[in-house]
């Protein structure tokens, strides 16, 4: 059996799939990328490399972590060795307009969308778009981080005209439709080795200036790795659901996961009051709710289903 080796940027992530691995007795090896030196002359180890880097990675300290890790993995592929996630990945993971075009090429609905470079053409473009309510997201995000949704232009000026307001991490601010949601949730569909594991229902209903396509906040009190609501009171705020399990919408996604070279995912997406599904987010760094699984009684939680693909391509 080869190793396994995890690039990553974030220790806590990790836990659960320790945790996994553990209980099945294999250890992997870990690729901490922040800093460091990719000795591209050199011939990788051969084993399975799981990339696991976020969008998100600023939002930590870890600026430059994304661009180290395409450097990585363009050696890793260079060398012909098992990359799950790879840098055809990680570049839809930093560009949420590279995701709707895939997307769309798949034959799914995603929002109407424009990219606007330039605080000063915003209010400008917001208004020829139409959309109101819309919301206002950076291209390159992660955790909900700057999306707002604003139900008139003059919101949007005077958020742009604050003290508030930060400029994209790229530059790039996106207008996007905001979809009404028939029911208080958005769902998030879980994929390993390109299948699907299951859906889980996120609740919006606690009234944070999110879009409900972005649920996790700031400061992660939404995150989907969370054991428990922020305040301990609430229920949880994830529910595994039936629904969607030989849905059309399924077998979409997986074909869009076999076109893209995605291998692990969370794809989200929103129903409108007509009942038409839209998908807004692709999540190639992944999470899952304990939680919930448990209530649910998963037979396979996302974390397992992701230690057993990983050991079946060391193997």
């Amino acid at each position: 059996m080869r190793d396994i080796v995890i690039l990553h940027e974030n220790e806590e992530w990790l836990v659960p799939l320790r945790a996994e691995f553990e209980k099945r007795g294999v250890q992997a090896k870990e690729w901490f990328l922040d800093t460091g030196v990719i000795p591209f002359s050199e011939l990788p180890e051969d084993a399975v490399y799981y990339n696991r880097m976020s969008a998100s990675s600023h939002t930590r300290g870890h600026r430059f972590a994304p661009e180290l890790t395409r450097m990585a993995l363009t050696w890793l592929e260079n060398s012909n060795r098992t990359v799950v996630n790879g840098t055809r990945v990680l570049a839809l993971e930093v560009c949420k307009l590279s995701q709707y075009a895939a997307l769309q090429k798949a034959g799914l609905n995603v929002p109407k969308t424009q990219a606007v470079v330039g605080k000063e053409l915003l209010t400008e473009a917001a208004e020829k778009f139409a959309e109101w309510p819309l919301i206002l997201k950076p291209n390159r995000g992660g955790k909900g981080l700057g999306v707002i949704k604003f139900d008139d232009v003059a919101g949007l000026k005077s958020y742009i005209n604050s003290d508030d307001y930060e400029e994209p991490l790229d530059g790039i601010w996106l207008l996007q439709e905001y979809i009404q949601p028939k029911q208080p949730h958005i769902t998030r569909s879980e994929f390993v080795g390109q299948k699907f594991v299951y859906a889980v229902n996120v609740n919006t209903e606690q009234g944070f200036e999110l879009c409900p396509a972005d649920v996790c906040s700031v400061d992660d009190a939404f995150c989907p790795t969370s054991e428990a609501p922020a305040d301990g009171n609430q229920p949880n705020k994830f529910t595994i659901t039936q629904r969607f399990n030989d849905h059309e919408i399924i077998f979409a996604l997986e074909a869009f996961l076999k076109a893209n070279d995605i291998d692990v995912a969370g794809i989200e997406f929103i129903e409108d009051a007509k009942g038409e599904l839209y998908v807004y987010d692709v999540n190639t760094n992944t999470n899952y709710n304990q939680s919930a699984e448990r209530e649910a009684g998963v037979k396979k939680t996302g974390m397992g289903a992701l230690a057993d693909y990983l050991i079946s391509l060391a193997q």
